[in-house]
């Protein structure tokens, strides 16, 4: 399963993208208000976050027409052949979703909250989905029964699934064994996949056992 950055902050996102772990970066509105990043600063910050993996970043659109949508996703998708345009999983996010897969241009459908939103997404020829685990199971349903419904549903479609509203390391273990492409996720979960006492212990053992024979 590949792992992806959820962040537009830079001071967070570099040691992380310096472990060569982490595929690339989504954004969104909303993390790119938390780093104080306005929209026409996103040229700046995807710049940035090209020179520093070789992977795939994602920028969301802030139009709600069709037409609207389109544009803007043409646009962002100038800016370079590794951005991937995300477009929220409406009606007219699906129809725009549509014309830029039939002109060329790679994206993800966002804000997936069920399983007929990524059969919706799949017809639209998405290349991802980015079901929102976390908000699913804080609204009642069992975040990851869905997303495995949609990893099934989609089975050979060519749409794969990168998880985002990520909460826990443990949901990280858990959505690899139900089969999901990727997750996405914020840096305080990132940062937490590398902690586990028992191995910072046993590290300090052989610490101090490599001393004692020198």
């Amino acid at each position: 399963m590949d792992l992806y950055l959820d962040s537009a902050d830079i001071a967070a996102l570099g040691p992380l993208l310096a472990t060569g772990l982490f595929r690339g970066v989504t954004t969104n509105p909303l993390i790119l208000q938390r780093a104080n990043v306005r929209l026409d600063e996103v040229p700046t910050l995807v710049e940035w976050l090209l020179e520093r993996t070789d992977g795939d970043v994602f920028v969301q659109t802030t139009a709600q027409d069709a037409d609207d949508i389109k544009r803007e996703g043409s646009r962002l998708r100038a800016m370079s052949d590794r951005l991937v345009v995300k477009v929220p999983a409406t009606r007219d996010g699906l129809t725009a979703t549509r014309r830029l897969v039939d002109a060329g241009v790679p994206t993800l459908v966002t804000a997936v909250y069920g399983p007929r939103q990524a059969v919706l997404a799949a017809a639209a020829g998405a290349q991802w989905i980015a079901p929102y685990l976390g908000r699913m199971t804080e609204a009642g349903r069992d975040g990851h029964e869905q997303v495995a419904r949609m990893v099934q549903v989609l089975r050979g479609s060519g749409t794969r699934t990168l998880v985002a509203s990520i909460r826990s390391p443990e949901d990280v273990v858990g959505l690899a064994a139900a089969g999901a492409d990727a997750v996405t996720l914020g840096a305080d979960v990132a940062q937490a996949l590398f902690d586990e006492p028992l191995t910072e212990a046993a590290v300090a053992q052989f610490d101090a056992a490599a001393a004692a024979l020198r």
